[in-house]
């Protein structure tokens, strides 16, 4: 009896040691075709403890991304709209009030092109209002109005980055023609390319943008040169007023429907000759 025992003994811990190392096996390695571990219900965001991020639906969530869980968590992609956000102009999106004043047409307004973008208005205030509107309306406003007519405009306030106030039209009536503000209509035929042109003068001033910067420079024979700010800067220092300069460039042609106020040549510079020496804009 005493030595079956012994025979016994050591047989039940082979036993046990195989036993072992078979389950050790089997969770650190399930070998191929072995379905993997279910998932834990309270795990964040439904994931698999075999990853972050993973959830029952996909390797990405149901949107091909992480999904946020709980609050104080960011959700990723674009900012979603609402009060308090400004689109890409810098106006308010949602609501805005309209406002309808009657008064008098003034003066007209360009851009630093010279293109119709505006007017002054007269109302019951008395005080000097700024009404905008886009360029591509201008032939539409100059031929339903002119300085001195009686109008109704529909529109809103809103301050300039210089703190300026203006009105932004979003119809106007004048008897009976009504203009409203609607996106540009598609040219019948395709635009023409840019005529290249080269001019050469003498610098008879800088011309100065809205944002108080140099924007160009006019030559004397009435020319405008436009070029980047940066560029600008420098010619500052390099092209003094009266230095003789060369220009080669693209003319700049009107769109669809804008107005120029005042007959202007303006040449977007490419090539700047500069007492013998060229450089090249960009």
């Amino acid at each position: 009896m005493e030595s079956n025992t012994k025979l016994i003994t050591p047989f039940l811990f082979a036993v046990m040691l195989t036993a072992s190392q078979v389950n050790a096996q089997t969770v650190a390695d399930p070998g191929p075709g072995t379905p993997p571990p279910p998932i834990a219900l309270n795990t964040p965001n439904g994931s698999r403890p075999d990853g972050p991020g993973l959830d029952s639906r996909g390797p990405h969530g149901p949107r091909g991304g992480h999904q946020p869980s709980g609050p104080g968590r960011h959700r990723m992609g674009p900012p979603q709209s609402g009060p308090g956000r400004a689109d890409r102009s810098g106006h308010e999106r949602g609501l805005t009030s309209l406002t309808t004043v009657s008064g008098t047409v003034g003066q007209w307004i360009g851009n630093d092109d010279a293109i119709l973008e505006g007017f002054t208005f007269t109302g019951s205030t008395n005080t000097p209002t700024t009404v905008k509107f886009p360029p591509h309306l201008g032939q539409q406003v100059q031929k339903a109005i002119k300085p001195g007519s009686s109008v109704s405009v529909t529109g809103y306030s809103e301050m300039t980055p210089k703190g300026e106030s203006r009105f932004r039209l979003v119809s106007l009536t004048a008897g009976k023609t009504t203009i409203s503000d609607a996106p540009p209509a598609m040219p019948v035929t395709p635009p023409a390319a840019p005529s290249q042109a080269t001019v050469t003068g003498k610098i008879a001033d800088y011309q100065i943008g809205r944002d108080g910067r140099v924007s160009g420079l006019v030559l004397d024979d009435k020319t405008v040169v436009r070029v980047p700010p940066h560029v600008a800067y420098q010619l500052t220092n390099l092209a003094t007023k009266g230095s003789t300069i060369t220009v080669q460039g693209y003319a700049k042609s009107l769109r669809e429907g804008q107005v120029q106020l005042e007959k202007t040549n303006i040449l977007n510079a490419v090539v700047l000759t500069i007492n013998g020496q060229q450089y090249l804009v960009r």
